[in-house]
């Protein structure tokens, strides 16, 4: 029998497990209330990267304070993992950096046109991974029941 255990990841891990996903959610603030929208990324250097369209939600969080989050599970062993971004958003425009991350295999699975790049600058990364650990054996263990 096995026993859940629940670990703290560092940042290095929590950078490796975002870039082994292709999709996340964005959460931000809409018209005073939280709205969360299911967004294809990619991560590169200290910054999570993804695209939009024109007119879109990206279009107002220009500057915005953004949580980002990540997770993959396995539904029948019971274990997982979740990595949560907190940064700020940002329109990309510099035609450079903006051809460097569409053609950085950054593709988006809605209907085009996805011409915005928006960039969340990674201020707090923290991650959590559910494990399953043996249980310990009755014989080996010390004290009383």
């Amino acid at each position: 029998m096995s026993i859940p255990e629940l670990r703290v990841l560092g940042p290095v891990r929590c950078h490796a497990l975002l870039a082994s996903v292709p999709l996340g959610r964005l959460a931000f603030v809409r018209d005073g209330r939280p709205a969360i929208r299911p967004v294809n990324f990619t991560v590169a250097g200290d910054a999570i990267w993804l695209r939009a369209g024109r007119n879109s939600w990206a279009d107002r969080l220009d500057g915005q304070p953004v949580t980002f989050e990540a997770d993959a599970y396995d539904p029948g062993g019971h274990t997982g993992w979740s990595v949560i971004v907190s940064g700020v958003a940002v329109l990309t425009t510099d035609v450079e950096t903006v051809a460097a991350q569409f053609g950085a295999g950054l593709r988006s699975w809605a209907p085009p046109p996805r011409d915005r790049l928006l960039r969340i600058g990674v201020d707090r990364i923290e991650g959590r991974r559910l494990v399953l650990r043996p249980e310990a054996d009755d014989a080996t263990e010390s004290g009383p029941p």
